[in-house]
């Protein structure tokens, strides 16, 4: 944990400056007990409060906002999971999907790496939904970027009774990839992130195209949903040529790409 918050702690001044990183040591000396006890640093974050945090980023800067807004920071912005080694690259007019968006931190960061790339998010839960809008608005983003409040691809039936039992997620509605594509007229991808917690599978069963439409790639890939090897091996399968993998025990984050006339051609 001391090499984390020390990493942590210099990643912040980088993206947020000295002010923003002594309050957040702060927060962390408060909450030490908690922080030994869960072994994260969940509870610092939340002593960190609401923001608005005014980010820095080799991309452009933002604004975050909300409750969890600064646990979102230190790992998408200041620890760089999905734009590591520069891998966040968005063309003119691209078009970026990010499934899971939760309150918006990466929307934020692929709407700041381009001026005029839109985003289509997905993200079936009322509470997070309402902070990506709150993220989005403090931006100037929303004419940029477009919510999707559903589920999107293939979920069992116990899954969807889960849904439905959980007052957050009930009444989001379940789409099949073919009609989110459809939906939003995505016929390519230019830059795809995905944390869907498990459900990411869907996209190496026969019939899925988002990998094959996509040019460059960051998911979560979560063991309790799948194989994970089985995962990175179908990727290469589907011509990408470039993929580095972070592990975190039998997970990990992939970035992924390949020349854009591929993902074209797919």
């Amino acid at each position: 944990m001391l090499r984390k918050l020390i990493s942590d702690f210099t990643g912040i001044v980088r993206v947020c400056g000295i002010g923003t990183a002594v309050r957040w040591l702060g927060c962390v000396a408060l909450t030490m007990p908690t922080n030994l006890k869960t072994r994260n640093l969940l509870a610092a974050d939340l002593g960190m409060g609401t923001g608005p945090f005014r980010v820095h980023h080799r991309l452009g800067d933002a604004k975050l906002v909300g409750e969890y807004a600064f646990s979102g920071l230190r790992e998408i912005w200041v620890r760089d999971v999905y734009a590591r080694d520069g891998f966040v690259q968005i063309p003119d007019r691209g078009t970026v999907v990010d499934l899971g968006a939760n309150m918006g931190n990466f929307s934020a960061m692929a709407l700041t790496a381009s001026s005029n790339a839109r985003l289509i998010a997905v993200e079936p839960s009322r509470e997070h939904a309402a902070k990506w809008q709150d993220t989005m608005r403090v931006n100037g983003f929303a004419d940029r970027a477009t919510l999707c409040q559903a589920f999107v691809g293939n979920f069992t039936a116990k899954q969807q009774r889960d849904f439905d039992h959980d007052p957050n997620y009930r009444g989001a509605p379940v789409l099949t990839e073919q009609e989110f594509l459809s939906k939003y007229a995505i016929e390519r991808i230019d830059f795809l992130k995905c944390d869907i917690e498990g459900s990411e599978f869907f996209m190496v069963e026969p019939g899925s195209r988002l990998l094959d439409i996509a040019d460059r790639i960051a998911i979560e890939l979560h063991d309790f949903g799948g194989d994970v090897q089985a995962f990175l091996d179908n990727l290469s399968m589907r011509g990408f040529t470039s993929i580095a993998v972070d592990w975190y025990g039998a997970e990990c984050i992939a970035r992924a790409s390949r020349p854009p006339q591929l993902a074209l051609a797919a």
